[in-house]
C-alpha cells in the first residue's frame, strides 16, 4: 500500500496565495495531507504611512484609557506588539481594558505577542458576530487597531450600539511584487491544467491575485477548485468573476483545509 497515495489530498497541487510570512502554516497542513502546495504570495504587510494616530492610541491604551482593545487579525496584533516595543510600552498592558478578538489565530497571537489572553471571541469569525459578542458597549471607549482596507461593518456596528470607537490603521495590506526568480509561472500552470485548487484566505488575496494574473486568465480559473476561508472572501471572489467551489464552515486555516478534504472526498467517494 502506498501511504502517500492514500492521503486525502494526494496528487493535488494547491496554490497558496496568502502573505509569505503566513503561508507556512497552510502549506504545512496541505503537505501533511498529501498535497503539493505552491506558495504564490500576492499580498504583503506594511506599516502605516503615518504612525501618529496609532502611537497616540497605544500610549492611551497603555495608560488604561480604553474599555476595550479589539483585534480582527493576527497581523493587527503583531503590528501593535511591534509598535508598542518601539515606543517602549511593551509589558505595560492595557489597564483594565477587555480584549476582543475575531478568531483563534488572533487569540493565539494576542497571547503570544502581547501576553494578553482574549476575553471575548465570537463563535462565528466575522466582524458582525464580534460586535454582537461584545455585548452592551454603550458609552464605552474602544480601540480598534486593524488594516487600512478592513470592512466598515465592525466600527459601524459598535458606534450604532453607542460606543466611542478609535479606529486606527495598524498595518497596510499591499500588493506583493513578484520576484521572478522565486515565483512559479502560475499562468502557464493554469493554462496547462496543472493546478488543482487555489486557496484564498482573505478578500485582499482574491483581488491581488486577479490583479496579478489578469482577467484573461479567468477562463482557466473556472477549471480550478476555488477554495475560500469564509463567506466574505467567497463574496469577494464572486465579485471578481470567480466561482467558489469550497467555502470553509469554520473560518480558519484548518477549516479551509478540512473543507478541501471534504470536497475531494465527495468527488472520490461520493461522501
Amino acid at each position: 500500500m502506498n501511504a502517500k497515495r492514500d492521503m486525502p489530498l494526494s496528487g493535488k497541487r494547491v496554490l497558496v496565495t496568502r502573505a509569505a510570512h503566513q503561508a507556512g502554516e497552510l502549506s504545512a497542513r496541505l503537505r501533511e495531507l498529501g498535497a503539493e502546495p505552491i506558495e504564490y504570495p500576492v499580498i504583503a504587510i506594511a506599516p502605516p504611512k503615518d504612525l501618529g494616530r496609532l502611537d497616540q492610541a497605544l500610549a492611551r491604551a497603555a495608560r488604561g484609557g480604553y474599555d476595550w482593545i479589539v483585534f480582527t487579525s493576527a497581523n493587527g496584533v503583531a503590528a501593535v506588539a511591534e509598535r508598542m516595543a518601539a515606543l517602549g510600552l511593551e509589558g505595560m498592558g492595557f489597564g483594565q481594558a477587555r480584549v476582543a478578538v475575531i478568531g483563534p489565530a488572533t487569540a493565539r497571537a494576542a497571547a503570544e505577542l502581547l501576553r494578553r489572553p482574549a476575553d471575548v471571541m465570537p463563535s462565528a469569525y466575522v466582524a458582525e458576530a464580534l460586535a454582537e459578542a461584545m455585548g452592551d458597549v454603550r458609552g464605552q471607549s474602544i480601540l480598534l487597531a486593524r488594516a487600512d482596507i478592513a470592512r466598515p461593518a465592525l466600527p459601524q456596528a459598535l458606534r450604532a450600539a453607542g460606543a466611542q470607537v478609535d479606529e486606527v490603521i495598524a498595518y497596510r495590506t499591499v500588493t506583493e511584487e513578484p520576484a521572478i526568480t522565486r515565483q512559479p509561472d502560475v499562468l502557464s500552470l493554469l493554462a496547462q491544467g496543472q493546478i488543482d485548487a487555489i486557496t484564498f484566505t482573505s478578500s485582499s488575496t482574491v483581488r491581488a491575485f486577479i490583479a496579478r494574473v489578469g482577467r484573461q486568465a479567468l477562463s482557466d480559473l473556472h477549471r480550478v477548485v476555488i477554495a475560500c476561508i469564509g463567506p466574505i472572501t467567497a463574496e469577494a471572489a464572486r465579485a471578481e468573476g470567480l466561482s467558489p467551489t469550497v467555502v470553509a464552515e469554520e473560518y480558519t486555516v484548518n477549516g479551509l483545509v478540512t473543507a478541501l478534504v471534504r470536497y475531494y472526498g465527495r468527488q472520490t467517494y461520493g461522501r
